[in-house]
């Protein structure tokens, strides 16, 4: 049995030098990485980046190299990390604290536990450092989504706005281009600086502005900006009216959001009905309690 522990033992240490050794270890980036970087745009030809000065972006190189080889691919929330404005280093980074986090919390609690005399088998320590290190990694993928699903409604939001101004120019004589652009320089929002710095893409690279919109849908997985940009661009291929397109997008998108404040209201109200159905359970034992210790007692046994 002692054998057995300590090959186990020495296995588990060999591999934990491995994965620090291959986390440490820089490796070539791969032609997936590559092409990726050269799809965004303001990314020149050449790979190599500035170096790095701050502790925390070199802390979050050597995590990134080491949950990839854990075998997790940061780069396949390229788009949550967009609408975040996260680095896969920084989001590789909070994950390797969490994980750690979750190693130190369950032992320190234990340790707790034993000097005020309560003892804890090892063996539940290391399920609970267990369950709490996989939490901790986990706990950063959760948060990012749920901060990229406030990122595409705060955007659904500023689209509807930014469509209502560009047809106040378009209703005032102003040209598309000049709408396009005068109804972006007019906010100051993250959402308004994503179209502001699409249009500047767009008037550097000549292509059209529906075009870059569209790069930026699937980019940023925003649904309802892609089919602004085919509806537009079917228009305007077409020589349809853009203006009354663009109204009929707007109305939509204010129907999707006043739908969808209603649902988040409604789903907010049956919430509050779960703590006041407790505080009612709890007022009735609190009340009932005494009647029934009183009705026990007196029809029990008489010695």
């Amino acid at each position: 049995m002692n054998t057995l522990v300590m090959v186990l033992l020495g296995a588990g240490v060999g591999v934990g030098v491995l994965l620090i050794w291959r986390a440490i270890t820089p490796r070539p980036p791969s032609i997936d990485e590559i092409l990726a970087q050269l799809a965004k745009p303001g990314i020149g030809i050449d790979h190599s980046a500035p170096a790095t000065t701050s502790g925390i972006d070199k802390a979050g190189a050597t995590a990134r190299r080491l949950v990839e080889a854990l075998g997790y691919d940061v780069q396949r929330r390229h788009q949550e990390l967009a609408l975040a404005s996260k680095t896969p280093e920084r989001h590789a980074f909070d994950k390797v604290v969490g994980v750690i986090a979750g190693l130190i919390g369950p032992n320190l609690a234990a340790y707790v536990l034993m000097i005020i005399g309560v003892p804890v088998p090892v063996g539940v320590i290391a399920l609970f450092s267990l369950a709490t290190a996989i939490g901790g990694f986990v706990l950063p993928d959760l948060l990012l989504h749920d901060e990229a699903e406030k990122r595409r409604q705060a955007f659904r939001h500023t689209l509807s706005s930014y469509l209502d101004l560009v047809n106040v120019l378009l209703a005032g004589g102003a040209g598309i281009e000049t709408a396009l652009h005068a109804a972006a320089d007019a906010g100051d929002g993250w959402g308004y600086q994503m179209i502001r710095a699409e249009l500047r893409r767009a008037r550097l690279t000549g292509q059209s502005p529906w075009d870059t919109f569209a790069q930026l849908a699937e980019r940023l997985d925003i649904n309802e900006l892609a089919e602004l940009a085919a509806s537009i661009s079917l228009a305007g291929s077409h020589g349809a009216r853009i203006r009354s397109s663009l109204a009929a997008k707007a109305d939509t998108l204010r129907g999707h959001q006043v739908a969808e404040t209603e649902a988040a209201a409604e789903a907010a109200t049956e919430r509050m009905t779960v703590p006041v159905a407790v505080l009612l359970f709890g007022f009735l034992v609190f009340i009932a309690y005494p009647a029934v210790i009183q009705i026990t007692s007196v029809s029990g046994p008489q010695p």
